[in-house]
């Protein structure tokens, strides 16, 4: 890994070295985030302690009498200033909170603490349910006001559907007056037997129809035009 490493130490660059190659050439203008960042070397975790360092003791220092013995009373003092400190706080909050140890105070103040949770909640819930009321009315209303466009548009629709049908039943009736019948059954077969129709006809280029060779025509004309 280390080799891998050095392999590419070539490729860095001081910052003299990329801010001289920046400014004489135009095609890379200088940018600090450009820059090669040199990190210090470690090792990785799992690479053992190395060969010099397996039985290196390191020295101890010798500390004077004189210091060791200035280090252990600024040591007291520091220690005894704080178990001071520590047993005033402890003594003052005793003190202050000592009153409230009485079970008859602590029942007292319980309930004074109830009766203005009391108030505080009649308080919010009067004041929700005024809310609550003009919400409701309000919804009511809305919903008054939806139902009756929807029977609108319902009995709308009923309308339209009777008219509908009643123009359908009309000209059903009106259709019926040719409809066959067991009365005129035998007049529309004698009709239609008089009357032979011929489907094989033709166009021509002027878009007039040549009647069929099998079928007289009622009249003298030969061609009917189907431009009209």
């Amino acid at each position: 890994m280390l080799r891998i490493i050095n392999n590419f130490n070539f490729l860095r660059i001081s910052a003299t070295e990329a801010i001289s190659y920046s400014t004489s050439s135009n095609t890379l203008p200088y940018n600090p985030a450009l820059l090669p960042v040199k990190k210090s070397h470690r090792k990785p975790r799992w690479v053992p302690i190395a060969k010099s360092k397996i039985f290196r003791i390191p020295k101890r220092p010798v500390i004077p009498e004189d210091e060791t013995r200035e280090i252990r009373r600024l040591f007291n003092d520091y220690r005894n200033h704080e178990k001071s400190v520590k047993n005033f706080l402890v003594e003052k909050h005793n003190t202050k909170n000592q009153a409230s140890l009485d079970p008859e105070e602590i029942l007292k103040s319980f309930k004074q603490d109830l009766a203005v949770c009391h108030e505080i909640n009649n308080k919010w819930n009067k004041e929700n349910k005024i809310l609550r009321e003009k919400r409701l009315a309000e919804e009511l209303e809305r919903d008054i006001a939806f139902a009756k466009n929807r029977i609108e548009q319902e009995i709308i629709k009923e309308q339209e559907l009777f008219e509908f049908t009643e123009e359908l039943v009309r000209k059903e009736k009106e259709a019926s007056v040719n409809f066959i019948t067991k009365e005129n059954i035998d007049d529309a077969i004698d009709k239609a037997l008089a009357e032979a129709v011929d489907y094989n006809f033709a166009i021509d280029l002027n878009g007039e129809k040549i009647i069929g060779r099998n079928t007289k025509p009622v009249q003298e004309q030969d061609k009917i035009s189907l431009k009209q």
